[in-house]
């Protein structure tokens, strides 16, 4: 690969640099972030996208974190750090006839954000507003007659697991249409989940309803800071005043370490087996009930219980995806 970068003007005498700078080389090659040390004179002023033709020839390992620095420099940080899902801004582009299609990615759980959205429009699971079915076997009549009647009387419906059904998926198509065309009630919203199929010729959902809908594809960062980002954005403003009436400074140092905690274990997935030596369904959903559980503990209780709080986190909420003895023990330590 280094002598094929001779084909580039820059790097005409890459190869007779190797050998001369021997030692210069050798000292950048060793550096932990050789993305941002200083290479060698001849190449000491190379410009940073010539810097990657290097990096990928010589440290393949940091040329993720030198594209980081580059997309940064020519377009901003805005294309490195993307803003979080708000699921607000989603709300506002469907309608009626436009349903809302999640990708689902491990990690991810879109019901809580529905159930948001769901609660600002006074649309709630409790009331029978609010349906969210997850579809398996026998559950396919059912799904289509609380499609029917939240088209009549403006319900909200979520049909999630779609791609557990993929042959049902062209009846659920011809029966969406159908409440569509017959002009649904104005308050009807429909949501739908779906993982991607696990090869990219099949088909799992229908193209005219991918093609109808708003796609929402959130999936879970692998970098720490994104991580917390992310979860931290999936407590709003409401969450934090309901804490006002309880220990307050106490509240917001244990959802910081909630939210430390949670990135740690979903980034610990992308090492693979050295980082769970199993796959976990780690999801959103896990964090912001164990947001609610701080709530109820704290507004009972006048002193913080810490073992009851690590124990329902380590043992039942996280703990309880958890089913190898070595992965429930490195859980609690960072617990």
């Amino acid at each position: 690969m280094c002598k094929g970068l001779e084909s580039i003007e820059v790097f005409r005498s890459f190869m007779t640099n190797l050998e001369s700078e021997t030692i210069q080389w050798r000292k950048w090659y060793g550096e932990e972030r050789a993305e941002i040390a200083e290479l060698p004179k001849s190449y000491r002023d190379v410009s940073s996208f010539h810097r990657l033709f290097i990096l990928r020839a010589l440290r393949p390992d940091r040329l993720s974190s030198a594209l980081i620095i580059y997309v940064t420099e020519c377009l901003g940080l805005e294309y490195v750090d993307a803003p979080s899902f708000d699921v607000f801004k989603l709300y506002s582009e469907i309608n009626t006839s436009t349903p809302a299609f999640f990708v689902l990615f491990p990690g991810t759980d879109p019901t809580p954000d529905v159930e948001r959205i769901g609660e600002a429009h006074g649309k709630r699971m409790r009331d029978g507003t609010l349906i969210n079915i997850s579809m398996g076997q026998g559950q396919e009549e059912i799904a289509i007659r609380a499609l029917k009647d939240a088209g009549k009387t403006g319900k909200w419906i979520m049909i999630q697991n779609t791609h557990l059904m993929p042959e049902w998926m062209k009846t659920f198509e011809r029966e969406l249409e159908m409440v569509i065309e017959e002009q649904p009630h104005e308050e009807f919203r429909c949501f739908i989940t779906s993982e991607p199929p696990p090869l990219v010729m099949m088909e799992i959902c229908p193209e005219s309803i991918l093609q109808n809908s708003v796609k929402v594809a959130d999936e879970a960062p692998t970098d720490m800071k994104a991580n917390m980002r992310r979860a931290m954005s999936k407590f709003d403003q409401d969450f934090w005043d309901k804490a006002k009436s309880h220990q307050y400074v106490e509240f917001k140092a244990i959802i910081f370490g909630l939210i430390t905690f949670h990135s740690l274990i979903l980034g610990r997935r992308k090492f693979g087996s050295q980082g769970w030596s199993r796959h976990y369904t780690f999801n959103d959903g896990d964090l912001t009930i164990c947001g609610d559980v701080l709530h109820n503990y704290l507004g009972n209780y006048k002193h913080v219980p810490y073992e009851d709080i690590r124990y329902v986190y380590g043992e039942i909420m996280y703990g309880g995806h958890i089913t190898d003895n070595w992965d429930r023990r490195t859980n609690a330590t960072y617990l």
